[in-house]
């Protein structure tokens, strides 16, 4: 089964096309706000290196969030396109648990991994998930956003061996390292790892999901194409802003 992925929920921009557990091409990007300029040719660039036609693609997927608002949307809108266009599956897929999945077999003897992704507005993404003893791995808690503080209670409350992953989890090394203290030693960072979600995981996820049967495709109301709710774990600036400046 052929995946294409795209991947713009954060300042990097990816795609890639996965047949199975091949990566058949995969191209990426810091976008610099500029999600929806780079998208397409970044698209017909990476079905062109893997040597397909878009008539060759069985599904399409793309990560939902959390992420910055206007790149959720880019790539939502274009894999809905797409997916209607092509008259195939579309897979919504949680970017933290792209995170996750790019530590396999990597994770160690690490009970817990929570993946990070900066939220903006001295805020961070994030949710636990648990390493079972085969190596692997569930969520534990819902993805959620919070303040920094917010992350670390949740860590100490499990007080588990722990890797963070992720770019805001590597930003704040040094004073998550400072909060924990004694505690410190629970944790551990993924610096090796992607410190971003990336389109190949986004891909790897969503065919998983394609062969267990656990897709299920909804349809717009108005033009029956294919649809995938964004993750949005609070308001856009815009949505907060305009009680604010209704009533000055």
């Amino acid at each position: 089964m052929i995946v294409l992925a795209i991947d713009t929920a954060t300042e990097m921009v990816s795609v890639a096309i996965v047949d199975g557990d091949e990566l058949l091409a995969a191209s990426e990007s810091a976008s610099n706000r500029r999600h929806a300029e780079d998208l397409t040719p970044m698209i017909e660039f990476v079905v062109q290196r893997a040597g397909l036609s878009f008539g060759d693609l069985d599904a399409i997927a793309v990560d939902v969030g959390p992420g910055l608002f206007t790149g959720m949307r880019v790539g939502i809108a274009a894999a809905q396109v797409l997916a209607h266009v092509l008259a195939v599956p579309l897979v919504g897929i949680d970017g933290l648990e792209a995170l996750v999945a790019a530590t396999r077999g990597v994770v160690g003897d690490h009970e817990l991994i929570a993946p990070t992704i900066d939220a903006r507005r001295r805020e961070v993404a994030w949710a636990l998930h648990r390493v079972r003893d085969d190596g692997s791995v569930v969520r534990v808690s819902e993805p959620c956003v919070g303040t920094l503080e917010d992350l670390l209670v949740a860590v100490r409350d499990r007080a588990q061996s722990t890797l963070l992953v992720g770019d805001y989890a590597l930003t704040h090394k040094e004073r998550i390292l400072g909060e924990l203290g004694s505690q410190s030693w629970s944790v551990s960072f993924g610096a090796t790892l992607p410190t971003h979600p990336h389109a190949k995981h986004v891909a790897a996820l969503a065919h998983a999901r394609l062969l267990r049967e656990e897709v299920v495709v909804d349809s717009l109301a108005d033009g029956g194409a294919p649809s995938v709710p964004a993750l949005y774990l609070r308001e856009a600036d815009a949505e907060i802003n305009w009680p604010t400046r209704s009533a000055s």
